[in-house]
């Protein structure tokens, strides 16, 4: 998922629609700092635009000129839409760049990457969870979800390896709980304490609360369920009293060698329809028919009038040569990182569930939700996260080698803080870094080198005359 390499960037790249924004186009290297005084023309291609014809003369054309080093310009984008903008020096392209004009109740959130729905080695998983986490840093998650089979104490080993070190990376409480008696699958997350729990240690009145809810199931529900619903009915509403969301997981899942699902179609309906749940693993471990099912019956519960939030988790049990890790997650778009935060998101409906296809270097996407959302996370997911990664790839091998006490906290904290300024740069709440003095001497010295010194040369071939203009 790392970024294509580009001379230059646009800070910032996701500005308010409908205001001005100040724009900067900086350099990415020191070769190639704009020469104050040179003269380029934007052009400024609105996406989402209502224009009849290919080769189009409506655009806008900005005239632009460098000064200390860089181009700025003022412009309004309308509207909540993808722009492209083209950068031309002597009537040739010099690249491209793309931002995204938001409404102020979208921009005022954070989009982050995560998966809510993850294994160690304390359940059936294969990796250590402190480890772990470094795993999902390096692959540019923000978050994730550690939902060890009713075990919800993992979570605490991975809090404490990091604790009180800036890792950029949200830990959300979780674990997958499995009423005793039902082989259907609940994902809590982000409660304070554990719901698995309550039936492991105490049977006895877990099984007292099952004989009362078991009066509490609709008396529509076929009576081949009713143990079912109730078990679920009690689950979701103790994740609930603790705080947490409950995801409903892997629908069409064959468990094992079994060519059964573990919750049939008819059941499938009747557990999203109840609003029991807050969630639904659109995305998750399953295989690419078992998908296209799960779109298919969500599809149809919406054209029914259900509303309910949809999320990508990889279920991974290990990430070695995985099918979902890093290739399912969920985009949500908080108010912060933070465990409160991203459950509140989720609740409410701002995320989106992504599954990722192709090969490593001709990566596709294909995101689920609102269409706004969706639009939204297009974009991000060309443009944003991939150059997040990179900072987060040093975070997170930087993590590893900290729960191992090979390494200290200040390596994970240093790239923290570089992909931190970028995201700040990019939503536009901090200034871009512009070239400094000794960074224009250096760059101007060496140009001058360049031009008096040369040879002109191009390959093997070389021309004695010095050169006099730069690539």
């Amino acid at each position: 998922m790392l970024p294509r390499v580009q001379t230059y960037s646009i800070f910032p790249s996701v500005v308010p629609a409908d205001k001005t924004s100040k724009m900067t186009i900086i350099s990415n290297e020191k070769a190639f700092i704009i020469p104050d005084g040179r003269e380029y023309k934007l052009t400024v291609i609105a996406v989402d635009g209502d224009d009849n014809y290919y080769n189009i003369s409506t655009h806008v054309t900005l005239d632009l000129t460098a000064h200390d080093g860089v181009l700025t310009f003022d412009y309004e984008f309308e509207g909540e839409q993808e722009y492209t903008l083209v950068l031309n020096y002597e009537e040739k392209a010099v690249q491209s760049f793309s931002i995204y004009s938001l409404k102020e109740d979208l921009y005022a959130l954070t989009p982050l990457k995560g998966d809510l729905h993850s294994h160690s080695c304390r359940s059936d998983g294969t990796r250590d969870p402190a480890s772990q986490a470094g795993h999902y840093r390096e692959q540019g998650y923000d978050f994730a979800a550690l939902t060890d089979h009713n075990r919800y104490y993992p979570g605490g080993e991975i809090s404490e390896t990091f604790d009180g070190v800036k890792t950029g990376f949200t830990l959300v409480t979780g674990e997958e709980v499995h009423s005793p008696g039902s082989f259907v699958h609940i994902v809590h997350v982000g409660g304070k304490e554990s719901v698995a729990d309550r039936y492991i240690n105490d049977r006895e009145n877990y099984d007292k609360k099952i004989e009362e809810y078991l009066g509490k199931v609709p008396s529509d529900i076929p009576e081949k369920y009713r143990e079912r619903y109730a078990k679920a009915m009690w689950a979701t509403d103790s994740i609930h009293e603790v705080g947490g969301l409950a995801i409903f997981p892997h629908p069409f899942w064959k468990p094992g060698k079994s060519k059964m699902h573990n919750v049939c179609s008819e059941l499938t309906r009747i557990f999203l329809s109840s609003g029991m749940f807050d969630a639904f693993e659109l995305v998750g471990a399953m295989t690419q028919p078992e998908i296209n099912c799960a779109l298919a019956i969500w599809n149809d519960l919406r054209a029914e009038g259900l509303k309910m939030a949809v999320v990508g988790s990889s279920d991974s049990h290990g990430i070695e040569n995985s099918a979902n890790f890093p290739h399912k997650f969920t985009i949500c778009f908080a108010k912060e990182n933070t465990n409160e935060a991203i459950i509140e998101a989720v609740k409410n409906g701002m995320c989106v569930a992504v599954e990722e296809t192709g090969t490593e270097y001709d990566r596709h996407f294909r995101c689920y939700g609102t269409f706004r959302l969706v639009m939204y996370a297009q974009f991000l997911l060309s443009n944003y996260f991939p150059k997040t990664q990179r900072g987060a790839i040093g975070a997170g091998v930087a993590m590893r080698a900290y729960a191992m006490d090979d390494a200290d906290a200040s390596l994970i904290e240093m790239h923290t803080e570089i992909t931190d300024k970028f995201t700040a740069r990019f939503f536009g709440r901090k200034a871009p870094s512009l070239p400094s003095e000794k960074l224009l001497g250096f760059e101007d010295k060496w140009r001058t080198v360049q031009i008096e010194k040369g040879p002109k040369t191009r390959g093997s071939n070389v021309d004695a005359t010095p050169a006099n203009s730069l690539i």
